[in-house]
């Protein structure tokens, strides 16, 4: 073997692809905060709206990619998460948690929660390694 063909050694097989995230909020500030946390270890997707939300989510399911999670606020322009949950959880079983600044009523989120619309629940504000803490364990699973 010549030094040209030790050269090309191939690294593609210890290449791990990042698994993919989508960041469901109508505020940007909340979306560019998310992509600093997670955009090192994750591919992330930035929707800013429960109608983009689903439309996206449905691309990406065609095209072959999986999203692991989606981190979905509760009070969008149009839509609240909870439709948005019911509606990704029709199409596959993706895990999401859903948070808010206001308070949601309690016996929606353990009805989310009991149903498997959503995995968690969590209010803001809340802290940052709390919640890459909360992600990583849940997209594990």
């Amino acid at each position: 073997m010549d030094k040209t063909q030790k050269l090309e050694y191939n690294h593609s097989n210890f290449e791990r692809k990042k698994k993919i995230m989508m960041i469901c909020d109508d505020e940007s500030d909340m979306r560019l905060l998310y992509g600093l946390v997670f955009g090192s270890r994750y591919d992330v997707i930035m929707v800013n709206s429960g109608e983009e939300c689903i439309e996206r989510y449905v691309e990406e399911t065609k095209r072959g990619n999986k999203i692991s999670l989606i981190l979905l606020d509760y009070k969008l322009g149009g839509m609240l998460g909870d439709s948005v949950a019911r509606k990704i959880k029709e199409c596959n079983e993706t895990k999401i948690i859903l948070n808010s600044a206001y308070d949601v009523d309690a016996v929606l989120i353990k009805e989310l929660e009991n149903s498997n619309y959503i995995s968690k629940y969590i209010q803001k504000p809340f802290d940052t390694d709390r919640l890459t803490d909360l992600v990583a364990e849940i997209v594990k699973n």
